[in-house]
C-alpha cells in the first residue's frame, strides 16, 4: 500500500470511528428524551428516523 492509500485509509477508519460514536450520541439522546417525556423508546427513535430521513431528502 502507497504513503497515499495509508493516509486514505486512516482517514476513512477515524471518519467511521466518529460515526460510530455519532450513532451511540444519537441513541443516548433519544433515550434520555423517551426517559424525560415518559415515550417509549422505541417510538422516539421511529421518529427521529422519519426526521432525519425528511431533512436528508430535503438538503441535497
Amino acid at each position: 500500500m502507497s504513503k497515499e492509500e495509508e493516509e486514505l485509509h486512516r482517514i476513512y477508519k477515524q471518519a467511521m470511528r466518529r460515526i460510530d460514536e455519532l450513532v451511540e450520541e444519537v441513541f443516548q439522546i433519544c433515550d434520555d428524551v423517551a426517559d424525560t417525556n415518559h415515550y417509549e423508546k422505541d417510538w422516539v427513535l421511529d421518529r427521529f428516523r422519519e426526521k432525519f430521513n425528511k431533512a436528508r431528502r430535503t438538503s441535497k
